[in-house]
């Protein structure tokens, strides 16, 4: 269904400034003039100043967004605009005018656009399909919009009783007794009290209802405890200073298919008060949301067979305390989960299938001899670990996320994954964090622990803004499928395998990267060619990453500066900046500076230490590093390098410390635009014997004390200057000079490396590839 939105003869003077009307990219008719904005009496402050483009106001797509409490998306392949508030899903394509909420399509007289690189669209637009107000101002030039009000039937709260479970005795109107069944079929506020074995509370109204839940006790042995069936939005308020108790039984008799969890609500549920509440789930969730869940506060308790709070729609938690336990995943929500404050602990106890390390099984942590030094059975042994690995990787990639029979995650969503603020601790046997696509850190206290998968695991991409993220235990710390992007914030991982990986799980893939160290063996013909990479195929229309100020950002329009959204940029900054646009990585690779739009991991700011077995920072496609602080320890093994890529390695800022192994070392590129030091040790140094880097002078400019032993060092500061003389030191002894002449300064002695590692890329003609590689 199409409608057609045409305003009235009597708005025209306010649809002049506020209508959706055309506007071309080149914005002839563009004017700033210092447009207010406020939104329910409060100016919104953005950061790229409102337009008025012939004739129509123009604004910030993701400021505008979230400050109407939406979630909102970008699809580079579709230039399409996607937000959900609750239960309205807006879709907006860039030069569009037809936009759609839910199932329906509407016309308006302007289409979202792209100018100078940021996303903007029409403010009245936008506010309709929101159900906003909105006025213009035109001697104030403001934009004032308000939450559209509706004259509501508060009468609902006007119908107050107790239900006391202990006698069956209830007050109030619309609420009948039958079999120990409860149920209530008028709008109302009623207080919960006593003891009850066998029985249940049903909702079944089109009005609101609350219950305070008021030092009660309720188990269903048959069903739900709690089961809202109807209702215009169901409240559950937990009583100060009372403990309360929802138990359901193992099995459902009730018929009702309907019916989930220990509480079940089919319409959307809301959960206060500051007492205590305890829910056992005995058969499946321990609270089941067919629409929305929202927790403000509470001491809630939750023990559940399988997922701890499942929602369909969006789950927010704004306060309170929430300890969960689960066999299936703790917190999951098929569309949205948004934590904006409260403690949040979760455990998961559910059996699944251990993640494999990408290590070859053996060979990547272990000593790898050079391929041409192999015999016979050696290179046909490689190659059956090769192929086992390739299968267990398809395995791995394929594995269904959204599974209800194997997933125990902790917190789990669907569309988005966003944590803002709150004190989250999570002990799972599955990922601890997982988005099956994107996931966004603003803040918070994360203390992270799975027992054999990853910490933060994203399909879509992944920005960290702020935060405390402490990942103590996982196989790979932080993954995403496509986009890492680290704003700020401080992050420790201990990792088995990766520590920061963008990308996924690789298969047979480019074996060159970054820079080669000087005196590596370049392998032809029949083995492997270390260092070089052949030409990179773009990716059509793919918009590129993001770039701002020269920082690459998210291949979509995220948040270069943690505030407005920005569409795709042009790669002029990248340009200049000596980078190339690259495409998907593959067999054939790419070149040393190309930064790709499918995986890759950009770091700004924050102050990041990763503790990994396997690769420290990992990425499919490219790594480039603008600023902050980032320490990598590890690895120890010959098959895996603290830097790791398939495209561009890149260090343009920042601090960077990264010591390993030195059998598959890659390092920054010469395109980078910070100095850097590769250093090799002719023997691997011992863990905790000191690495210092001095100045002629003395001054100390870098001093680490690894966790594990080492045999390479990449150190790259703003202290580390053209035309200046260094030393560096080993557990206090000086070991080598160095003068930087160029961008990469490589001092030590170089290591055979043999197989360079990462083995990733896209899977076409891994397999038929192996061979090629080891005979």
């Amino acid at each position: 269904m199409k409608k057609k939105i045409i305003s009235a003869v009597t708005l025209i003077s306010i649809i002049a400034a506020l209508g959706s009307g055309c506007a071309s990219a080149e914005n002839e008719n563009s004017v700033n003039t210092g447009i207010n904005v406020i939104y329910n009496g409060q100016t919104i402050d953005f950061d790229v100043q409102p337009e008025i483009i012939d004739g129509r106001v123009m604004v910030p797509m993701r400021t505008i967004f979230e400050i109407f409490g939406a979630k909102v998306k970008w699809d580079s392949d579709t230039q399409t605009i996607t937000a959900k508030k609750k239960s309205k899903t807006i879709s907006m394509t860039i030069g569009n005018t037809d936009m759609t909420k839910n199932d329906e399509t509407y016309s308006f007289d302007a289409a979202p656009l792209i100018e100078e690189g940021r996303t903007l669209v029409p403010i009245r637009a936008i506010s309709d399909m929101l159900g906003l107000d909105v006025e213009w101002d035109n001697d104030s030039r403001t934009v004032e919009i308000n939450t559209a009000t509706e004259d509501e039937d508060e009468s609902w709260k006007g119908n107050t009783g107790t239900i006391n479970l202990s006698n069956l005795a209830v007050t109030g109107e619309g609420v009948n007794i039958s079999d120990n069944i409860i149920t209530i079929t008028q709008g109302g506020d009623f207080e919960v009290v006593g003891t009850l074995a066998d029985g249940q509370i049903v909702v079944d109204t089109e009005s609101k209802v609350k219950l305070r839940l008021s030092g009660m006790n309720l188990t269903n042995p048959n069903g739900s405890a709690i089961y809202v069936k109807n209702a215009d939005k169901a409240y559950i308020t937990v009583t100060d200073a009372t403990e309360n108790t929802l138990t359901d039984g193992e099995t459902y008799t009730s018929g009702d298919d309907n019916e989930k969890g220990c509480i079940t609500s089919r319409d959307n549920l809301e959960i206060k008060g500051n007492g205590g509440l305890i829910i056992n789930g005995n058969y499946n969730h321990g609270i089941y949301g067919g629409d929305g869940v929202d927790v403000g506060n509470g001491n809630i308790t939750i023990n559940a067979q399988n997922d701890g709070i499942h929602v369909n729609e969006t789950l927010e938690i704004s306060g309170g305390t929430l300890n969960i336990t689960a066999l299936g995943d703790g917190l999951q929500a098929e569309e949205i989960v948004d934590i904006s404050d409260g403690s949040v602990n979760v455990t998961t106890t559910g059996e699944v299938e251990a993640s494999s390390d990408n290590d070859f099984r053996g060979f990547g942590n272990g000593e790898m001899k050079d391929p041409s030094q192999m015999t016979d059975e050696e290179r046909q042994a490689m190659r059956e670990e090769m192929q086992k690995m390739f299968s267990q990787n398809q395995a791995d990639e394929t594995e269904q996320d959204n599974s209800e029979d194997s997933s125990s995650k902790g917190i789990k969503a669907g569309w988005m994954l966003d944590i803002s603020d709150g004190d989250i601790t999570v002990n799972s046997t599955d990922h601890t964090i997982h988005c099956a696509s994107d996931i966004n850190i603003n803040g918070g206290k994360l203390t992270l622990a799975s027992e054999v998968k990853k910490g933060i695991s994203g399909h879509g991409d992944v920005t960290i803004n702020d935060g405390d993220i402490n990942i103590i235990k996982s196989t790979e710390g932080i993954e995403t499928k496509q986009i890492m992007t680290i704003n700020g914030g401080t992050i420790n991982v201990v990792a088995s395998d990766d520590g920061l990986n963008a990308g996924g799980n690789g298969g047979m893939g480019s074996f060159g990267g970054g820079q080669r160290a000087d005196n590596m063996p370049v392998m032809t013909d029949d083995k492997m060619q270390r260092g070089g990479k052949g030409n990179m195929v773009g990716n059509g229309d793919m918009a590129p990453p993001e770039m701002n100020g020269g920082n690459i950002q998210s291949g979509r329009p995220e948040m270069p500066d943690n505030d407005g959204m920005t569409p795709p940029e042009t790669d002029n900054n990248a340009q200049q900046n000596g980078y190339k646009q690259g495409g998907r990585g593959g067999m054939m690779g790419g070149t040393l500076s190309e930064i790709s739009s499918t995986h890759h991991i950009q770091i700004n700011d924050g102050t990041i230490y990763v503790n990994a077995k396997g690769d420290g920072i990992d990425s499919n496609g490219s790594i480039v590093i603008d600023g902050g602080t980032v320490t990598v320890d590890g690895p120890t093994g010959s098959g895996n390098s603290a830097l790791d890529t398939d495209g561009a390695l890149l260090i343009n800022g920042g601090t960077v410390i990264a010591v390993g192994s030195a059998g598959m070392l890659e390092t920054p590129s010469g395109s980078s635009k910070q100095n850097v030091l590769n250093y090799t040790l002719s023997e691997a140094a011992e863990a905790g014997k000191s690495i210092e880097v001095k100045t002629s002078s003395g001054k100390n400019i870098m001093s680490f004390k690894p966790d594990k032993t080492y045999q390479s060092a990449i150190f790259s500061s703003d202290e580390l200057t053209t035309g200046d003389s260094y030393a560096i030191y080993i557990d206090g002894e000086e070991k080598d000079t160095f003068t930087v002449s160029d961008v990469v300064s490589s001092v030590g002695t170089a290591v055979n490396s043999g197989m360079r590692g990462g083995f990733k890329g896209e899977r076409g003609d891994r397999e038929q590839k192996a061979d090629k590689i080891i005979q």
